[in-house]
């Protein structure tokens, strides 16, 4: 069972992917956090991250400088409602997918396998 943790601070985009990621993608939630720099202190101290599924646009920095702030390879997926950040995302070696939201089960699985 692979552990992930996800990034995104619209609770209604946090608990679909929690539900997918359980019922669906059989993943062991670790955290959900609605900040950036709380999720960043819990990745880099937990070498037990397998997945995350991070927002682009959260409130104290955006996914991207996450990205480049991350200590440990976990691998990403971006969960975005911006279709036009798609090519910027994959200059991120540690970037396997990018979902647009509503997340929808037959593409979250399809990243999912990814990971």
């Amino acid at each position: 069972m692979k552990n992930c943790v996800i990034v995104e601070d619209e609770f209604t985009a946090q608990e679909v992917a929690k539900h997918l990621a359980v019922k669906y993608g059989g993943l062991n939630i670790l955290g959900t956090f609605d900040n950036a720099q709380d999720a960043l202190k819990f990745i880099n101290k937990n070498e037990k991250v397998d997945i995350v599924f991070l927002d682009i646009h959260l409130p104290d920095m955006s996914g991207f400088s996450f990205l480049e702030n991350l200590a440990s390879t976990p691998k990403v997926v971006l969960v975005t409602s911006d279709k036009n950040l798609a090519l910027t995302a994959y200059n991120f070696d540690l970037v396997v997918d990018y979902l647009v939201k509503p997340l929808q089960k037959d593409r979250f699985m399809e990243a999912i396998n990814q990971c």
